[in-house]
């Protein structure tokens, strides 16, 4: 059977481009990545189940967990992030920053240990451990972002913010991101272990002082205290959002007054054997494509 030119043409052509997507080198190409620290607010007001992971109940460090993990998925290479925690009064580095896609395993492994377990102290000052993320990831090479997940729920109650004048306002940039739910919730009472061994009373924690004619303070409930941390935002210069959806944060680490720019070796083999792909269709079924391209003849031969 003696081809066409054109069906010789597509299958040159499909030749070619396959074997240039087995030896196509990764090419570097400039983008904007991300360079994060994740803080993890882990004391004991994250376990209230008011979150959502897509319908089910979860507690507010699960799902900011679980943000983390998807976001990790959906970052491009060469974006570096790191996780921190958060409780008591300060925020200590976990893992630094590191490369995304060549330690995706590594990343994933130590954000499923963040919870109560390594949880060194029952209060939680989160305006001092917004300002230790912030010279904590100032000390960093490069001044990564700081993402710090929280509910806001400061415990004892604090009347104003301490000051912390060898951070200035906005030379760190990042988000507050706040988890939780509206309405007041119980605390969960855990050991040391992560056991979960009842409730936080109210005789149980430090309450505000309110003035007479005040409802009672309900410091061992708990719930989203955005105004704390818009406040709080105000005073340190991150922005502020809540966390609804585990999807928004890959969206805001991606945010570009955040990221910073790279040339990133960038793995494009998939372009020509996706081309070499169409047109061997091209070739063995030209009726695939609603009958627009003509049929390809064909000739005998002896």
């Amino acid at each position: 059977m003696k081809l066409a030119p054109r069906d010789l043409t597509l299958l040159a052509a499909a030749t070619l481009l396959l074997f240039i997507a087995l030896v196509l080198p990764p090419v570097p190409l400039a983008r904007n990545v991300a360079d994060t620290v994740v803080v993890f607010d882990i004391t004991q007001s994250m376990d209230v189940e008011d979150a959502q992971i897509d319908g089910v109940p979860a507690s507010r460090l699960a799902f900011a967990r679980e943000a983390a993990r998807r976001a990790l998925r959906e970052l491009p290479c060469g974006s570096r992030v790191g996780w921190a925690a958060f409780t008591e009064y300060r925020t200590l580095l976990l893992l630094a920053p590191i490369e995304v896609c060549d330690n995706y395993n590594d990343l994933l492994a130590t954000l499923a240990e963040i919870d109560g377990r390594i949880r060194w102290g029952n209060a939680s000052e989160v305006a001092k451990g917004v300002f230790w993320a912030l010279r904590a990831a100032r000390e960093l090479g490069g001044q990564p972002a700081v993402l710090f997940v929280t509910d806001g729920h400061e415990s004892p109650p604090i009347t104003a913010f301490p000051r912390f004048d060898d951070v200035q306002p906005g030379q760190v940039r990042g988000w507050l991101l706040g988890v939780g739910g509206s309405v007041p919730q119980p605390i969960p009472r855990t050991d040391g272990e992560g056991n979960r061994i009842g409730w936080w009373r109210a005789a149980d924690v430090m309450q505000r002082n309110l003035a007479e004619g005040q409802p009672r303070s309900r410091e061992h409930l708990s719930e989203l205290r955005e105004p704390h941390l818009r406040a709080l935002a105000a005073q340190t210069g991150l922005g502020y959002s809540a966390l609804r959806d585990p999807a928004e944060l890959p969206r805001l680490m991606r945010d570009p007054r955040l990221a910073r720019p790279a040339r990133v070796a960038t793995d494009l083999r998939a372009i020509p054997a996706a081309i070499a792909l169409l047109l061997l269709c091209v070739y063995f079924r030209p009726d695939a494509f609603g009958g627009r391209l003509p049929r390809l003849s064909r000739t005998s031969g002896t």
